[in-house]
């Protein structure tokens, strides 16, 4: 091979070494896109789904928290909502009220008017308590004919005014049943947190107060009908 002959080869060489370069660079680039995009729609595929599972269980654990038939909190959800204010009580030094409230005459309902119609009380009973309290307060029925409320942040100087407030409202509008009216009146009970407070003893105290308003509350009743 002669001088003349390399230098062809040579020239040939330079021509297509730019070539093979930019077609590798291509080449690399492509498959390069092409991964990355396969793996940002792993990526979003992985978030879907982990979107889809979180969703699923916020609505087993709404369902396991929920009341069937009023579609207020039940007890577990009452309880686990109440542990939290006493925990951003102690952080931000706050109080509030738990309140217990019970019907009253509410098996005399059931019996006269059967189980349908007591039923239709609990709902009604439970709306009023949801319509009158504020959106920040947790309303829940605890089972039977008994409801608690957690007014959060609650001040404990109109703690009385509002029981009061809430136990006058939720009495203002009898239930129809029917074509007739069915009473739906409650004894209504409180008692204060603050960051020190233990839920067993605020529901035991809430509790009380809430049989003593009862008591009083036939007491007065016995004695007017006594009277008359």
């Amino acid at each position: 091979m002669n001088n003349s002959h390399l230098e062809l080869l040579k020239k040939l060489a330079e021509e297509f070494q730019p070539r093979t370069d930019a077609n590798t660079r291509a080449t690399v680039e492509t498959e390069s896109t092409d991964a990355f995009a396969t793996l940002v729609d792993l990526a979003r595929d992985m978030q879907d789904r982990l979107d889809q599972q979180q969703n699923r269980i916020r609505q087993l654990e709404q369902l396991v928290e929920t009341d069937e038939l009023t579609g207020l909190y039940n007890r577990r959800g009452f309880l686990r909502r109440t542990r939290e204010a006493l925990s951003r009580a102690a952080r931000q030094k706050d109080c509030g009220l738990l309140v217990i409230a019970d019907l009253d005459g509410f098996k005399e309902i059931n019996d006269f008017h059967g189980h349908a119609a007591g039923d239709a009380v609990l709902r009604h009973f439970g709306q009023n308590l949801r319509t009158h309290t504020r959106a920040d307060d947790f309303v829940a029925r605890f089972g039977g004919d008994e409801f608690a409320i957690l007014m959060v942040g609650s001040n404990p100087d109109i703690a009385k005014p509002r029981i009061q407030d809430l136990e006058k409202a939720t009495a203002r509008f009898p239930l129809i049943w029917q074509g007739s009216g069915l009473p739906i009146r409650a004894s209504f009970g409180f008692t204060i947190y603050t960051a020190q407070s233990d839920v067993t003893e605020l529901l035991k105290n809430a509790d009380s107060a809430m049989y003593a308003n009862k008591h009083a509350k036939r007491s007065r009743t016995e004695s007017n009908h006594n009277a008359a």
